[in-house]
């Protein structure tokens, strides 16, 4: 028996790569390995009760004394971990991936995730002994989770519209925003899984109802959670969407009027975060793409913040799972404390061209295509270009940059691109995924 975890856990199509199998395999290990007490969340997916019940099966066969939240946002699962002290936490999600894709994501007693370092093995394990008393199944409420969002207090009549995603959120993010701030109305706030309001990855195209919402009811601003909730997504107050990285680089500057970091990012956040870092004579570090990855470099470098362009923020003084709905309150009361709209906070905050793209590719990038594609995007960036192949291969100037790595969520190769001048990001990207395309081809 043997699991091995990726960037985000388990994650794959089903039942293709993840089914009842997998499941199973997983319910038998955990109790075993991690412990016998289990907490227990999925997001409403279709698959997942088919995982959970197989799930289920091998645990409590294991002796496994197992919380179900039932539908929970991932980072109130991760919570409730480490509150409660249980062994381990099991979520059963695909996060924002599409609604074919399912997975586990697992936690460890403080509440962090196991990443593709992590591998679950047990070498020709024995039946036990059945024992109906030795194992449990219990229903459960994320109290303990509800109390830590509790403690970000308003004085500001806030009025906010929450676009829950038909997510893992539907439920649990309107009732402890409604008792946190003044007016609450929600969009796609039924749970369905096959998130058919506006898909489980919250993007500019996708929040654009959001944005209507908030103007039309004269809101102060809407916040948009992907599937499991552990990314949120921020409309201003005029329904504008900005680049993300600019809502990541604005909560950066407030934090570093109280402290001077480390924060950390990874390495496809815009240039302008280092910029306004700089401004605030702040220390920013660059890490590796994914929450769990950019988790262990912020406990290596003891820092309390680590944020994505995507919205996955960890605060790791309240939790060390990126939490949506936790980042969306402490959004609003940075906006607050500053006395500020939310438009005003990222006015004074540039927005270069940023381009992502994907290319579908099954398998890894091998070392040979690596350093040919590191020859080529230097010279693509031209001159005086520096490569950085540590979390990913990167290549910068002091005006643009290009980063090309693995995606660890799905079989696709991520490109990211970003210049100060629009016409030479077109360019960049364009010769990039040229460059790509021959390196796979292998010429």
């Amino acid at each position: 028996m043997n699991l091995q975890f990726g960037s985000s856990g388990i994650r794959g199509k089903y039942p293709e790569t993840v089914n009842s199998s997998v499941a199973f395999e997983l319910g038998m290990l955990i109790p075993r390995i991690m412990g016998e007490e289990v907490a227990l969340g999925n997001d409403p997916r279709y698959s997942g009760p088919v995982l959970k019940a197989s799930f289920l099966a091998a645990a409590l066969e294991n002796r496994a004394k197992v919380l179900d939240y039932g539908l929970i946002p991932t980072p109130a699962l991760a919570y409730q971990t480490k509150s409660l002290g249980r062994s381990a936490g099991v979520m059963i999600t695909a996060s924002h991936n599409p609604p074919e894709y399912n997975g586990f994501k697992v936690f460890n007693k403080l509440g962090e995730a196991l990443d593709d370092e992590t591998r679950l093995s047990l070498k020709n394990p024995k039946p036990l002994p059945y024992n109906g008393r030795a194992s449990s199944l219990e229903p459960a409420d994320p109290r303990e989770y509800k109390e830590l969002l509790a403690r970000v207090v308003f004085k500001k009549k806030w009025m906010v519209v929450l676009d829950c995603g038909n997510g893992a959120a539907s439920q649990l993010a309107p009732a402890i925003y409604r008792e946190r701030l003044d007016k609450v109305t929600t969009i796609n706030g039924y749970p369905d899984g096959g998130f058919p309001g506006r898909g489980s990855e919250p993007t500019k195209k996708s929040v654009q109802t959001l944005g209507t919402m908030v103007v039309e009811t004269h809101f102060d601003a809407g916040i948009a959670f992907d599937g499991d909730a552990d990314r949120m997504y921020i409309v201003d107050e005029k329904g504008s969407c900005a680049l993300q990285d600019r809502i990541l680089a604005s909560y950066i500057a407030f934090l570093a009027k109280r402290s001077k970091g480390p924060f950390v990012v990874p390495l496809d956040a815009s240039m302008v975060v280092d910029e306004i870092a700089e401004k605030h004579r702040a220390r920013l570090v660059r890490g590796p793409v994914g929450d769990a990855k950019l988790l262990r470099e912020a406990k290596r470098l003891d820092a309390n913040f680590a944020g994505e362009p995507s919205g996955a923020w960890i605060h790791r003084d309240y939790n060390n799972c990126p939490d949506g709905l936790l980042s969306g309150l402490l959004f609003l009361k940075a906006t607050e404390d500053l006395g500020l709209h939310v438009s005003e906070m990222v006015s004074d905050i540039p927005e270069y061209h940023m381009i992502r793209e994907g290319m579908t590719y099954t398998g890894k990038l091998s070392q040979g295509k690596l350093s040919k594609l590191g020859t080529g995007l230097e010279k693509i960036l031209g001159k005086n270009s520096s490569l950085e192949t540590k979390f990913g291969l990167r290549v910068s100037t002091e005006t643009a940059w290009v980063l090309v790595r693995d995606s660890g969520t799905e079989p696709v190769i991520r490109v990211t691109g970003e210049s100060k001048d629009k016409s030479e990001a077109t360019r960049v990207m364009r010769e990039t995924l040229r460059l790509l395309r021959q390196v796979l081809k292998g010429r």
